[in-house]
């Protein structure tokens, strides 16, 4: 045990609720990678944990731990800590110091991140239990030799349940429409088709093939036009909020130039290049570093730019036009007047990627802002560009810009000639 540390008791573990959780997961882009997710699961965690120790300074809390190698258990623990700030219930950060992706994110400090929520979870009992111990997954081939499954695992008896009948789903459906509720799940559940295939353009192509024996693209978009209403896209928008967190925005970008690329595919003359793969993904992405810098940073340049232009701000999700159904926008944050564009370059040499020495916005993310207050109908946007040393001094360039309703249709019109010559034979194929 390390010197100031002491044993990790159920009395004296740091609380960690699910909002702390939520919290930190938002702020901590690494933690979406694919796979680092199975580390939250008790059936991981709460065996390989061991040897856990803790040390309080002030309002900080450190907890370390050696969480045992799913592959090779019998080898040193991997060493991990989390820290939290116990004055302000936040979660400061969660580290492994040993494993290879740790500089990533790995899954070995959600591991113990979720083993300290599980035990916030657990009822208060009369005796202390002391976690200053060798992990249950360390002791296999040494303490623990072979053993049965229903050794390994506390098996309970789970009780049947009726195989029909939504009654209870049924109810709190017809609850949340009677109240016109805007969750999730009542927009979800508006009509007997759901909302997302309603918008989805893969969808809507599978509807428009059965209705004509030579299909082409003209036609697609104005049957995509006579299905798609307001009320849908205001449901799209509300349900993609959560933009690259949600699996929802991802469907509704299949196959639609959203703003980010409304510069490029205006601009693309080959039609099987990389502009047409580009609008046709949609899988999550691991991001960049700069991508992961502004993700990061987001929360607080926004703080930024409601301070300095005085409005408030709130997120959206993917904002669609049923009279423009081939493009979308997904835009940081709007307010009342503005729909709001941030960009957080890591270097001071790539900021001239979004204002020249001019100061005027270059191309591609003025074409950007462009789409998104156009299909938002905002008649003014903000194009801001935190500091690289955003960190320390807090600086954001913002930009007030007009929307300009002819350079959006020119523009628009160039994608659109080659959306269909790139992507509808793709699509309705």
């Amino acid at each position: 045990m390390e010197s100031e540390y002491e044993q990790a008791t159920s009395t004296n573990l740091p609380v960690v609720d699910d909002v702390m959780i939520d919290l930190y997961y938002r702020r901590n882009v690494n933690f979406l990678i694919p796979g680092v997710e199975i580390g939250a699961r008790a059936t991981y965690g709460d065996d390989a944990v061991g040897y856990v120790q803790l040390r309080r300074h002030d309002e900080i809390c450190t907890v370390k731990a050696l969480i045992a190698p799913e592959h090779k258990v019998r080898l040193k623990g991997y060493e991990v800590s989390v820290r939290i700030n116990e004055s302000e219930q936040c979660i400061i950060d969660s580290k492994c110091y040993d494993c290879a992706a740790s500089e990533g994110g790995c899954k070995h400090g959600v591991a113990l991140l979720f083993w300290l929520y599980r035990r916030t979870l657990e009822p208060s009992v009369t005796s202390v239990e002391c976690y200053w111990r060798k992990s249950t997954l360390s002791k296999v081939g040494s303490t623990i030799k072979g053993q049965r499954m229903r050794e390994l695992f506390n098996f309970r008896q789970v009780p049947s349940l009726p195989t029909k009948g939504t009654a209870f789903l049924d109810k709190v459906i017809s609850t949340a429409l009677k109240s016109d509720s805007h969750s999730i799940l009542a927009t979800m559940y508006k009509s007997e088709v759901n909302i997302l295939e309603k918008a989805s353009l893969y969808h809507l192509c599978l509807s428009y093939k059965k209705t004509t024996d030579a299909p082409n693209a003209e036609d697609f978009i104005s049957f995509c036009q006579n299905n798609l209403n307001s009320e849908i896209c205001k449901s799209i928008n509300t349900l993609t909020i959560l933009q690259s967190q949600s699996k929802a925005w991802f469907d509704v970008r299949y196959a639609r130039i959203t703003a980010s690329k409304l510069h490029e595919v205006a601009h693309c003359k080959t039609v099987d290049g990389a502009t047409t793969a580009a609008v046709l993904a949609a899988s999550k992405f691991r991001g960049t570093k700069a991508m992961k810098r502004g993700l990061n940073l987001e929360e607080d340049v926004l703080k930024v730019i409601a301070e300095e232009k005085n409005i408030k701000l709130e997120r959206v999700g993917m904002t669609i036009n049923h009279m423009y159904p081939i493009f979308g926008a997904s835009a940081d944050a709007m307010s009342d007047k503005y729909c709001v564009e941030i960009k957080c370059p890591i270097k001071t040499n790539t900021v001239k990627n979004y204002i020249t020495p001019e100061g005027e916005i270059t191309p591609k993310p003025y074409a950007q802002l462009q789409l998104q207050m156009f299909l938002s109908k905002k008649q003014w946007g903000l194009f801001c560009v935190a500091s690289p040393s955003f960190e320390t001094d807090r600086k954001v360039t913002i930009k007030e810009i007009p929307l300009d309703e002819n350079f959006c249709h020119n523009v628009m019109e160039q994608a659109q000639a080659f959306w269909k010559k790139a992507i509808f034979p793709i699509l309705i194929n």
